[in-house]
């Protein structure tokens, strides 16, 4: 979602499709609907949890939204 005046914004989630995409659809074949779940869910659980950003300053996103939340709760 781009927020007003700031356009990069769309670029962002448009990086995550393409590398979603590469990671997980391209070059591969699901047997089951319920295997194609199971590998989202990986990759995104691995995404959010390990994959260090240069966007967030090398923190993943897990670790930059806990940030957030701890600057909102005080």
């Amino acid at each position: 979602m781009a927020y007003v005046s700031e356009p990069e914004t769309n670029g962002v989630i448009e990086r995550f499709w393409k590398t979603l995409k590469k990671q997980v659809l391209e070059g591969r074949i699901y047997q089951t609907l319920d295997d194609l779940r199971k590998a989202l869910r990986e990759f995104v659980d691995l995404y959010n949890r390990h994959w260090r950003l240069e966007k967030l300053g090398g923190h993943t996103p897990e670790e930059t939204r806990q940030a957030w939340l701890s600057r909102q709760a005080a």
